[in-house]
């Protein structure tokens, strides 16, 4: 599955030390996460797309946050839609799969 964190406008050739000028033409890429099977673990990626593809992808982007699980003392990288206080209350940490809200209310009794 894709995890699209960002859509922007950006040149071909892009790096460190390149100058371009103002007239030279922008187009639209998405970054994004893929979990790779073989190795079990996330890579980054960055594809060029069209303007079509750009704007689906601009409503249907992911947010990445890493939360600490107590329990476990480990910080783990969730995607999300929203980055609301409910949406990353029903997470779940990994390891110990325990949910986040069930984790911070045992720490404030």
């Amino acid at each position: 599955m894709k995890y699209v964190i960002s859509v922007s406008k950006t040149h071909k050739h892009r790096g460190k030390d390149i100058n371009h000028f103002a007239k030279t033409k922008k187009y639209w890429h998405i970054y994004y996460y893929e979990y790779d099977e073989v190795e079990e673990e996330l890579k980054m990626y960055c594809v060029q797309v069209n303007w079509f593809t750009a704007m689906y992808y601009k409503c249907h982007k992911w947010k990445k946050i890493i939360l600490h699980c107590p329990d476990c003392n480990v910080d783990n990288l969730h995607f999300i839609k929203k980055r609301t206080e409910k949406a990353i209350l029903n997470e779940e940490c990994p390891t110990c799969f325990a949910k986040y809200k069930d984790i911070l209310e045992e720490l404030n009794e």
